[in-house]
């Protein structure tokens, strides 16, 4: 009963994705931290890209009434992600960043009464 008020009117799917891409960019990067120093920028990069997908999903959750530009700015990092992070945490983080982000950019609060436009 409090877990399902708790995710009620929030976009947690698309967060949980979303926080999921970023587990999945920073895996390979953080998977044996002595090779980060020989990974140089690109190393940081991908962790720089991966902890702007997890802001985006804990703001997705917290503040769903912002949801649609956090899911804006994951569909960004996701294609930024690309060319920066792994070729994009190897295709399955930017899929899941670009599909979280799509989720959360079409999500929509209900509004406050029912008889409410």
């Amino acid at each position: 009963m409090l877990l399902k008020r708790c995710l009620a009117g929030r976009p947690s799917g698309a967060a949980l994705i979303v926080l999921a891409s970023a587990g999945e960019m920073a895996s390979f990067p953080l998977g044996r931290p002595s090779y980060l120093a020989l990974q140089g920028s690109n190393g940081a990069l991908a962790l720089a890209v991966a902890a702007g997908l997890a802001v985006c999903g804990v703001h997705m959750w917290l503040v769903p009434t912002r949801a649609a530009r956090s899911g804006w700015a994951a569909i960004a990092l996701g294609v930024v992600s690309y060319p920066f992070a792994n070729l994009g945490g190897f295709l399955i983080g930017m899929a899941l960043a670009l599909v979280g982000g799509a989720l959360a950019a079409a999500w929509r609060t209900a509004p406050a009464h029912p008889d409410a436009t």
